[in-house]
């Protein structure tokens, strides 16, 4: 079961489910679970810039992200979007036109590739949702006591400051930080990793999570 959560819902200590889409049962007894988190664009679908993606048709999935999400789950690992996306608080477009181009973007994945997002977390810049803005540590936390995820076995690409730094407040053991340099993006808090293309953290990605399967962790 995808659990989108929106920041809206922060005002409760436990988020209730929004547009919710079925696609998989990930919760599991076991406790300690190890999870890819990945901020969303730039990361997982192409920068829109200084903008914002309001549509579904402006959404560009980046290429290897499926491949890494069959990876993840391959390896036993959770994948969960923890994205900023202030466009809803400025009235760019709402929760439901969000959840929409959130469900296609599920929905093409599982097509193409059999795997997608186990979760969606999502800061909305709503008042009264200060504790999930990024760089607090507010999206992580809430999605380790709802996924039972060990934040020190677990990692975070990103490609903002705020990203990484979200990442080392929430205890998360590794940070992979894609920095392309066309984008002019500060670079003032040290990554684990630093890539600089989507192909590269893909692979780098991979390889660490295949080398914790390995290592039984």
């Amino acid at each position: 079961m995808l659990r989108e959560i929106f920041s809206s819902n922060a005002l409760t200590m436990s988020p209730v489910q929004v547009n919710a889409f079925s696609v998989r049962n990930t919760l599991s007894s076991k406790t300690g679970r190890r999870c890819l988190f990945l901020d969303r664009d730039g990361v997982v679908n192409s920068s829109p810039g200084t903008g914002y993606v309001t549509r579904s048709n402006e959404f560009s999935l980046n290429a290897g992200i499926g491949e890494l999400l069959r990876t993840a789950h391959t390896a036993g690992w959770l994948s969960i979007i923890v994205s900023s996306q202030r466009c809803v608080a400025k009235g760019l477009l709402d929760v439901k036109a969000l959840g929409s181009i959130h469900r296609s973007m599920q929905i093409d994945l599982m097509d193409q590739y059999g795997s997608n997002f186990d979760a969606i977390y999502v800061y909305t810049g709503e008042p009264g949702t200060e504790s999930w803005e990024k760089p607090k540590p507010g999206m992580i936390e809430q999605a380790c006591r709802d996924y039972d995820i060990n934040p020190s076995s677990s990692l975070l690409v990103g490609d903002q400051d705020r990203d990484i730094e979200m990442a080392k407040n929430a205890g998360i053991g590794q940070t992979v930080r894609v920095l392309i340099e066309t984008e002019n993006r500060s670079n003032m808090v040290a990554a684990d990793q630093t890539v600089y293309s989507i192909p590269e953290m893909v692979a780098a990605v991979q390889q660490l999570l295949r080398g914790s399967a390995d290592d039984g962790d």
